[in-house]
């Protein structure tokens, strides 16, 4: 969704949440968007923050990381850090940081393609700063890097560029390693195994999962969590499917939600109870499990947050291609259909592509009426 586009739906948001109230001073133009998504804005108009609620599916506006200025509390820009002297070395990493956290809402807000411009442009300035950084802030500086390059090959696996997440995974493996960081090693060969995957190498894929796992307990529990559902996922592809459920049941030892909150953003936030168990209907699904992975997958998906797209997106993308499986071709088609303008507004190319598979695998039966649907608005803006 471009900025113009966020502007246009907040404002016939607002005609429909208020209707008969003059609004003037709370209709949005692109700039305005321009300066929420750089933090300009932190707390906007109640109005404005319900419509923006309203378009993007948030349930609060923590959840669109918007904050009273008036709060005591830490807010979302500084993550519990006290302001650093101004031109100095630690400022310069304060902010890189802080715009690390912004770019990732910039994915959940625009998408992939909008959040990667950000983040291309601070790894060019971070390999310039890494040329005269003074040594002893030199470690800090090659784990933001470590931490953008992780970014940049998300952004690219959404985008289906399994060359490019490559090639950043790679960058940000051997920064993680200059500075025999356990965290960052381990998200970036967690990152490295989900590549694998997608590009049909489970062996690899396994070999990555077990290696990330060297580094479990020098890690945060969150990251203990996610580290056991990427294992989970890549030995269930290679047929290990009793390991992977011990795996999952493990996991929720560590999930996010088990803990003290972090920030959003910060590494495997998102892997809640239900994200875990989202991954329990994939692994049933690859198991040939069908039936099972859409009981599971129905429970789960009323617990992943509506703003993270993705997330919600793969998850009913699992529950179609298990329907599929179970020679459900309407269910499997009126799943998908219900994910497809979602995964358009998250700008997700690789949801996309996989929602297009589930289309070949249904296209046999268009006689249906469910089934001829989802095919027709699929070919429509495809």
């Amino acid at each position: 969704m471009s900025r113009s586009e966020l502007a246009d739906a907040v404002n016939v948001a607002l005609d429909r949440l208020y209707p008969g109230s003059v609004l003037t001073a709370h209709y949005v133009d692109s700039r305005w968007i321009g300066k929420l998504e750089r933090g300009e804005h932190r707390w906007p108009s109640e109005e404005r923050r319900a419509a923006l609620r309203h378009v993007l599916g948030a349930a609060s506006d923590g959840e669109l990381d918007l904050y009273s200025p008036r709060r005591t509390e830490v807010t979302s820009t500084n993550y519990g850090l006290e302001q650093p002297p101004p031109g100095s070395w630690d400022e310069t990493i304060y902010q890189l940081r802080a715009q690390w956290h912004l770019l990732v809402q910039n994915d959940k807000l625009f998408g992939p393609q909008y959040a990667l411009i950000g983040v291309a442009a601070q790894l060019m300035l971070l390999d310039r700063l890494l040329t005269d950084v003074p040594t002893p802030i030199r470690p800090s500086l090659i784990r933001l890097a470590a931490q953008y390059a992780e970014s940049a090959a998300w952004l690219n696996h959404s985008l289906n560029d399994a060359p490019a997440a490559q090639h950043w995974t790679r960058r940000a493996l051997s920064w993680a390693d200059q500075i025999a960081d356990p965290t960052m090693t381990a998200w970036a060969t967690y990152r490295s195994s989900q590549h694998w995957l997608v590009v049909g190498e489970p062996q690899r894929a396994v070999d990555d999962a077990e290696a990330a796992m060297l580094q479990d307990r020098k890690v945060p529990s969150p990251v203990r969590a996610a580290l056991r559902v990427q294992h989970a996922h890549a030995l269930a592809t290679v047929g290990e499917h009793r390991k992977a459920m011990q795996l999952l049941d493990d996991a929720h030892r560590w999930a996010a939600d088990r803990g003290p909150g972090k920030p959003e953003g910060e590494h495997a936030s998102f892997c809640t109870s239900g994200y875990i168990e989202v991954h329990r209907g994939t692994c049933l699904r690859i198991g040939r499990r069908p039936d099972e992975a859409v009981a599971v997958l129905d429970a789960a998906l009323p617990s992943i947050p509506s703003l993270h797209r993705q997330d919600f997106t793969t998850a009913l993308l699992t529950k179609a291609a298990a329907h599929v499986a179970a020679g459900q071709p309407e269910q499997a088609a009126a799943v998908a259909h219900i994910a497809l303008p979602i995964a358009r507004r998250a700008g997700s190319r690789r949801i996309l592509h996989q929602l297009g598979q589930i289309g070949s695998a249904v296209d046999e039966h268009r006689h249906l009426a469910d089934v001829r649907e989802f095919l027709d608005d699929l070919r429509e803006n495809s």
